[in-house]
């Protein structure tokens, strides 16, 4: 049984009568036994605390590496599939570039085709399109509560693409033939120099458009049709513009 005791004025220890909770409690003298089990107990506790600590560094060791793991597995599924989406893109490219090619060609010989049809020499450097009519006509339109009249020129403008083609595609192949993108328009060989995106009482409206602008002979794509003239065979663009055709080209001539 534990004693609790304080030091002795002559030496020894003095049995202090409060026991633990006496002040003047300085040590506690414990038999043999029990002080080698309080030893063995705190040896117990020690060794499970590092055990433990062992235990939860070894678990957070495998979360890492299971984590790190998950993410290079993530890393290297992920770097497979640009991978694969690189190598489907590429023959998607491929493929594109292939059906461009053949597309090409088989316009450039659609259109060989249609100008010896046309006797439209030289048939392989010939643009293909031909002006079979362009007429003056008086165009009414509102202002406000009002009609009015204004002289606007309706031309028929001639493709080399066969009644054969849808109107999509035809529609499509004239717009990028007529007006390609960051090169010079086709269709100022024939005097068309301006293309507003809508009709004529929308253009004069709009503040955004300038005087310098509406000098141009102006091509209003609001008013402009398709059509499939199947008498000649081909596709044909009749367009509304603002001013009459310059001298038109004698090989854009229809014949």
């Amino acid at each position: 049984m534990a004693k609790y005791v304080k030091e002795g004025t002559f030496g020894g220890y003095k049995e202090v009568p409060g026991g633990l909770s006496d002040p003047e409690c300085s040590h506690v003298i414990l038999p043999l036994k029990e002080y080698n089990e309080l030893h063995r107990r705190i040896a117990a506790a020690e060794q499970e605390s590092r055990n433990t600590k062992y235990e939860a560094e070894k678990r957070m060791q495998r979360l890492e590496n299971d984590a790190r793991y998950k993410v290079q597995a993530a890393e290297a599924s992920a770097a497979q599939k640009v991978a694969d989406m690189e190598g489907e893109l590429e023959d998607e490219r491929r493929e594109s570039a292939y059906q461009r090619g053949l597309n090409k060609n088989l316009l450039r010989i659609a259109k060989e085709r249609a100008n010896a049809d046309r006797k439209l020499k030289p048939k392989k450097e010939h643009t293909g399109y031909v002006v079979v009519a362009s007429e003056e006509k008086e165009y009414r339109y509102r202002d406000g509560k009002k009609w009015k009249k204004a002289k606007l020129w309706e031309t028929v403008l001639q493709s080399y693409y066969s009644v054969d083609f849808t109107e999509e595609e035809a529609r499509t192949q004239i717009e990028r033939d007529l007006f390609p993108k960051g090169e010079a328009w086709l269709i100022a060989e024939i005097g068309i120099s301006g293309r507003y995106g809508g009709r004529y009482e929308g253009m004069i409206e709009d503040t955004s458009v300038s005087e310098d602008f509406l000098k141009h002979n102006i091509l209003l794509a609001g008013q402009q049709r398709l059509r499939a003239n199947f008498r000649s065979g081909y596709w044909e663009l009749v367009f509304m513009h603002t001013k009459a055709l310059g001298i038109v080209p004698p090989d854009m001539r229809v014949r």
